[in-house]
């Protein structure tokens, strides 16, 4: 998880059950649904899960797109204009996305970049900038503008 630190959204990448995987927006007090639903799909039932209640993902990919969200960071860098703003996750299975929430509140994601290697964690540094971990050798690899 991280926190956005000029809105204090406190954003958290949930890995999931067995189909989905998720982003969330804290709120004090929330009830995220588990074990009651994965994502935004009923879990326990599989399908008429109550919702009551419930404060559903801002996103979710199922397991064909990957298999572990890792937890990023909201982009506040200079090196890269066009995700500012953007919260920044990526998958395990090496996929770099971006999510932006546009005017009507909806959030959108988009594959930034897919290197051929596992990622486990994603870092941040002073300036905003954003770094990525590879899994195996610990590489750390910093995100760049193409």
């Amino acid at each position: 998880f991280s926190f956005d630190r000029p809105s204090g959204r406190l954003f958290v990448g949930d890995v999931g059950q067995d189909k989905y995987e998720e982003v969330d927006v804290v709120q004090k007090g929330g009830n995220y649904g588990w074990n009651i639903m994965e994502g935004m799909h009923c879990f326990s039932p599989p399908t008429g899960c109550d919702e009551t209640g419930l404060l559903l993902p801002i996103a979710e990919y199922d397991h064909s797109i990957g298999q572990a969200i890792i937890g990023g960071y909201v982009y506040h860098g200079s090196a890269i204009p066009k995700l500012q703003g953007t919260y920044v996750f990526a998958d395990l299975t090496g996929k770099v996305f971006a999510l932006n929430q546009n005017a009507t509140g909806t959030w959108n994601r988009s594959l930034l970049l897919s290197p051929a290697t596992n990622i486990s964690s994603l870092g941040q540094d002073q300036e905003g900038e954003l770094y990525v971990i590879e899994i195996s050798n610990g590489t750390v690899m910093k995100l760049v503008a193409q």
